[in-house]
């Protein structure tokens, strides 16, 4: 049991990693000011973590998930890769 728990969070985080990175690959940390090693926790950097939380959630709540879409952006990803 503790085993599987272990699995499972050393998945969650390396998800979380990625993540991490397709953001960077992006650009947004650039568009939101966000420079490497910034806490974004910090009480000083909240406006920025603010700003892109409510970026994503407008993107989120603007698009629809269909497989159109998901297939344009497979695309646009593939050619930034």
């Amino acid at each position: 049991m503790h085993q599987q728990h272990n699995a499972e969070r050393k998945s969650q985080t390396r998800s979380k990693i990625q993540l991490g990175g397709l953001l960077s690959k992006s650009g947004i940390m650039e568009a939101f000011h966000i420079n490497p090693g910034d806490d974004l926790q910090d009480y000083e950097s909240r406006p920025k973590a603010l700003q892109l939380l409510g970026f994503l959630i407008t993107c989120f709540e603007d698009n629809t998930f269909d497989e159109e879409s998901l297939e344009k952006w497979r695309r646009v990803g593939e050619r930034h890769v």
